[in-house]
């Protein structure tokens, strides 16, 4: 179950956050996602993802690029954490980088498992 589960959890963070360029018009893609994320700079995005690429805000031209993910899964009925992961990608440790570093969350919740993703991230363009 715990394998099972942790497959799920990776593939819906690369479903949520990605890896990648932004798509030019993400919100009409196909396979795109819109949900809200709620940040550590006190704002709440409702943001876009299609494929590998990394969440758009929706109606700006920001994106949201991940370099670190926590994923943990949690039993709905009792509340218990399942598991938690933590893997790192991209760029995050570059020098200059750390400061424009925030965290931001989404909730997904299933029948049988909520995920709760949390992505260290910075906003693009920086110094905005």
């Amino acid at each position: 179950m715990k394998r099972i589960a942790l497959v799920l959890a990776v593939a819906m963070v690369m479903a949520v956050f990605g890896s990648g360029i932004a798509a030019a018009d993400p919100i009409n893609s196909k396979n795109a996602r819109v949900f809200p994320v709620t940040c550590s700079n006190g704002q709440t995005y409702t943001v876009v993802v299609a494929g590998g690429n990394p969440a758009h805000i929706v109606g700006s031209t920001r994106n949201i690029i991940p370099v670190e993910f926590t994923v943990t899964a949690i039993d709905p009925e009792t509340g218990e954490d399942l598991f938690s992961e933590t893997f790192s990608i991209g760029q995050g440790n570059r020098v200059g980088l750390q400061d424009d570093l925030i965290t931001c969350t989404a909730v997904e919740t299933g029948e049988e498992i909520t995920f709760v993703v949390s992505v260290e991230a910075f906003l693009t363009p920086r110094g905005r």
